[in-house]
């Protein structure tokens, strides 16, 4: 097992497990994780069986979760194509602080849904779809299914983007929400996001000219 055939709902479930205090049911509750075992399952492994799931879980947690962010997020049967051009994203959808929290981990299926496009498949292949605000919780709950490296380091490169953009292009930010709001909302709520996101996201600090380059190629 490598990182590559864990889903996000898993890495979920494992990272509380990984920072609890050394104890001697941890390596029973990480092989259910990982496995899809249930309590009982792993109670009933022979010795030799646990101890070859537990060698193989040391590998596991010993090796970097290496990835790089992806164009397409794919899950059984359907696929979203993840928009890192922040002004193709109306200003509503990243501007929800609640989404930036401290438990970034926990949030991460949200933060996804925030910034991926639906796809639909026909006989000529895989095509954008609409995007329907409605649907938010839908898409969250898929990109649980989705491979945790995929769903990280591209959630992880979208906020970069973002954070470094909101930076700036802050009037520009705050013009696009004052559509909706008055202009000491629009302006509260971008200064809220980047404080929220400030020191709680990993997120690199990208150089202007990326930021543009990335708003001119529409990816």
């Amino acid at each position: 097992m490598t990182w590559q055939d864990i889903n996000l709902f898993q890495y979920q479930r494992l990272l509380p497990i990984l920072q609890e205090s050394e104890n001697i049911e941890q390596y029973s509750k990480i092989i259910g994780v990982l496995y899809n075992m249930t309590d009982n399952e792993v109670n009933s492994l022979s010795v030799d069986q646990y101890l070859d799931y537990k060698a193989k879980v040391n590998i596991l947690l010993n090796t970097d979760i290496k990835g790089n962010p992806v164009k397409f997020i794919k899950l059984k049967g359907k696929r979203y194509k993840c928009i890192y051009n922040i002004k193709n994203l109306p200003a509503a959808r990243y501007i929800e602080s609640k989404v930036f929290s401290d438990d970034f981990i926990g949030n991460l299926h949200k933060v996804a849904a925030t910034m991926v496009l639906p796809m639909k498949r026909n006989i000529f292949g895989w095509k954008l779809a609409k995007y329907d605000a409605s649907k938010h919780e839908e898409y969250a709950q898929d990109m649980l299914e989705a491979r945790f490296v995929d769903v990280y380091h591209s959630a992880v490169f979208f906020l970069s983007v973002l954070m470094n953009w909101t930076k700036v292009s802050q009037g520009y930010l705050i013009e696009e929400l004052s559509k909706t709001k008055t202009h000491s909302e629009a302006t509260k709520e971008v200064a809220d996001l980047l404080k929220y996101m400030d020191g709680i996201i990993p997120y690199m600090r990208l150089q202007d000219s990326t930021i543009q380059r990335l708003m001119r190629s529409g990816i």
